[in-house]
């Protein structure tokens, strides 16, 4: 299959997950890795979450298991993936969709949210930025001075990594980590 793809002008390959001399999973990679202009379609009587997932990180751009794919939806498929669109078939979509749900409800906030904390003072601090206050309205606010309101400020920027106060209080709002 590689060296075909190698000496002919491919725009999609229908793929199996299970073939005699590499897994599906590793043709999509080695594809996608060598070939990035080809799009990958996999045709599979597996629909096991973990075959689902791994072919979509592989780079499979559609997912249809045999059991319930007509001609009609194959043809639909690989319109639809050549034309740069991904397509999964309605069974395979609704166990991505409940994947996707599952996460999002484990994870209140963003992963790097999670694993980096704030204290009292740092999220007071945050929101009161949040509000639009400035620097000396923080300080006289909280009863400290302005260098230590400064300092925790920085304590913040450095912890996520922000390039500005304007990216700090972006990040503070779409990840809920004050009220505003």
């Amino acid at each position: 299959m590689l060296s075909f793809l190698k000496k002919n002008k491919v725009d999609i390959v229908v793929a199996d997950l299970s073939m005699p001399d590499m897994s599906g999973i590793e043709l999509t990679e080695k594809i996608t890795t060598d070939f990035p202009d080809v799009k990958v379609l996999i045709l599979s009587m597996y629909t096991n979450e973990d075959y689902i997932f791994n072919a979509i990180k592989a780079g499979a751009k559609g997912y249809l298991p045999k059991h319930d794919s007509t001609s009609e939806v194959l043809i639909q498929a690989i319109y639809t993936v050549a034309g740069g669109e991904e397509f999964y078939s309605p069974s395979i979509s609704k166990i991505v969709l409940k994947r996707y749900i599952e996460n999002a409800k484990n994870s209140g906030f963003s992963d790097i949210s999670k694993k980096i904390q704030l204290t009292l003072r740092e999220k007071q601090i945050l929101k009161l930025y949040v509000e639009g206050h400035t620097n000396n309205e923080i300080a006289h606010t909280l009863n400290i001075s302005t260098h230590t309101v400064k300092t925790h400020k920085n304590n913040i920027m450095l912890k996520f990594n922000f390039k500005s106060t304007v990216e700090m209080i972006k990040f503070a709002l779409r990840n809920k980590i004050v009220e505003w």
